[in-house]
């Protein structure tokens, strides 16, 4: 059987190597702008003359921006072409970290972060479907594999490096610093990303477009997987909004050193993820999904009884973070692999609709965390075991309910 030309078959080995550097590059301004300011967060309170609660907040928010900004960005590259929405997006980025450094307090700081999502989501989804659309699905496969790999060591350095600017140059320079990269990418992506797609005469009406989602969202071989892992998946978001506050107001951890705290959570997003390919490559995942729910949901309750106790302090919590954090790289392309198993013809939309759900879940789960005013780090555990609990308990119902 012979197989059509790929566009990359004309490319050279540096032009490949330069695309796909640059696609990963693209996939990190996500998680570089969550993870880079979380230890600049009290600081930010002090300065505005708030609470952490108002500050953390912008978690929300930015979440909200990407949950939305995912739901459109993928028809419009649909409609108009990839290359112009990248570049639209990076300008957004620029413009939404730009404001960041100039607010004046929470809720011109939560308006500009909802703008960079915006922006920034539009890297990470059209990054992907670029290598769908020059590479052959085998070369495909690896460059995901490749982008995978820098977005999971990202967030590793972000908060690291968050920490050391924060007291030399303050808050103000680390959106600088995001609204540099932008630019510099934007720059480079000028000159290197050729249109991968021509467009077409696809309907953009909301209506059309919310109908094919919601018709994807109430099939319960899509919603059986996914409501249970973005339940789950909150404690991760609840972490992320509180963490910073645990540990630098509660604690009285210096800013400097906060990535110490965080950084072995990424080492287990990475390493736990891997696992899950292994596993998945010979066996069936669905006990794989059960196992890892359920044990977020036991790990979930052992911070919560180390959280009320107090045991051991910071370091009590930091073994039950690191594994509840760890366990979500396992779970959710566990759980993303089984949602899109039935829906081939609507591969596209079905992923859209993942990262909108879980960004979506996300949302509500940072919100529900800067609503509480924490003088301990009972409340953010609490919130997290409640996550695990009922993302088990909305597996199991979906389990009982299925047919046969």
């Amino acid at each position: 059987m012979i197989h059509p030309a790929a566009p990359s078959d004309s490319f050279s080995h540096a032009r490949r190597i330069e695309l796909i550097v640059l696609f990963g590059v693209l996939t990190v301004f996500t998680p570089i702008a969550i993870d880079m300011y979380l230890p600049a967060m009290p600081t930010m309170a002090r300065e505005f003359g708030t609470s952490i609660s108002s500050v953390e907040h912008s978690l929300a928010a930015y979440f909200l921006g990407i949950a939305i900004g995912q739901a459109a960005v993928g028809p419009i590259s649909d409609r108009f072409g990839r290359r112009w929405p990248i570049m639209i997006g990076l300008g957004l980025y620029i413009l939404g970290a730009a404001a960041c450094a100039l607010s004046d307090g929470p809720l011109a700081l939560n308006a500009a972060r909802f703008l960079q999502a915006l922006g920034g989501c539009a890297g990470s989804v059209l990054a992907r479907a670029c290598v769908r659309d020059l590479f052959p699905p085998q070369q495909a496969a690896r460059i995901f594999a490749q982008m995978l790999l820098i977005l999971s060591v990202s967030p590793l350095f972000a908060p690291f490096i968050g920490g050391a600017l924060l007291p030399l140059t303050g808050w103000r320079s680390l959106f600088w610093l995001q609204a540099g990269v932008a630019l510099t990418t934007l720059a480079v992506t000028w000159k290197l990303l050729p249109e991968s797609h021509p467009g077409s005469d696809r309907r953009l009406h909301p209506l059309h477009v919310l109908k094919d989602y919601w018709d994807i969202l109430k099939d319960v071989r899509f919603s059986r997987y996914i409501i249970p892992t973005t339940l789950t998946g909150g404690g991760l978001y609840m972490f992320l909004t509180g963490w910073s506050h645990v540990v630098i107001d509660i604690y009285h951890v210096p800013p400097e050193y906060f990535g110490f705290t965080f950084v072995l959570n990424g080492v287990g997003l990475i390493l736990f993820s891997q696992f899950a390919v292994r596993w998945l490559a010979h066996r069936p995942a669905e006990p794989l999904l059960l196992a890892g729910i359920a044990g977020n949901a036991v790990i979930g309750l052992l911070a919560l009884l180390f959280g009320y106790t107090g045991w051991g302090g910071l370091l009590g919590l930091i073994p039950w973070m690191f594994l509840y954090c760890a366990m979500i790289g396992l779970i959710n392309p566990t759980s993303a692999g089984l949602a899109m198993h039935h829906f081939g013809h609507a591969a596209g939309m079905a992923s859209a609709l993942i990262g909108i759900v879980f960004y979506g879940g996300a949302t509500i789960a940072s919100f529900a965390m800067g609503a509480v005013h924490a003088v301990t780090p009972l409340p953010m555990t609490a919130l997290i075991a409640a996550c695990g609990i009922l993302g088990l308990g909305s597996y199991l119902l979906f389990r009982l309910a299925r047919p046969g």
